[in-house]
């Protein structure tokens, strides 16, 4: 198959060293020709961004376009990008400034973002973000999966 964009959650352990084992339901959708190197860089929310290169070349053409150029500035001086690529065992060591950014020590939740780019979160925090842990919770995550438009039974879901 050949993937345009990735799909999937996986979490994973962070060793002493900072590496991290790419997960494999990622390698999977990796096409031949995107290798094994990625750009890492910081991203919202105390997040980090791992692009596949063409992914990172869009992206860094799509801030070269924005109107705004002070922050465009601001976001390229603030991306901290890192070329890492997997080892022999499936591993790619994330550097130390990045992880203290993210708050990434003993484990990594890796989320789709869009195209070929992946969100790589502290567990807790995402959980604490996006988990559904409450009714009000669920019912907000129905409510914005359904939308205006968007109908399924009887009370317009």
């Amino acid at each position: 198959m050949d993937f345009t964009s990735f799909i999937g959650q996986a979490q994973t352990a962070i060793d002493g060293k900072g590496r991290t084992s790419f997960p494999r339901e990622f390698r999977r959708q990796l096409a031949e020709s995107e290798g094994k190197e990625f750009v890492v860089t910081r991203g919202p929310d105390r997040t980090l961004r791992l692009f596949v290169l063409p992914e990172f070349e869009k992206f860094m053409a799509d801030l070269d376009s924005r109107s705004d150029r002070r922050q465009a500035d601001l976001v390229r001086r603030g991306l901290c990008p890192t070329v890492v690529e997997m080892d022999g065992q499936n591993r790619i060591l994330l550097p130390k400034i990045l992880l203290e950014y993210a708050g990434l020590k003993d484990e990594v939740l890796y989320v789709q973002a869009s195209g070929k780019t992946l969100e790589l979160w502290n567990p807790e925090r995402y959980n604490e973000k996006y988990g559904l842990q409450t009714n009000e919770a669920i019912d907000a995550f129905d409510a914005a999966f359904y939308g205006e438009g968007l109908t399924e039974g009887d009370n317009g879901r």
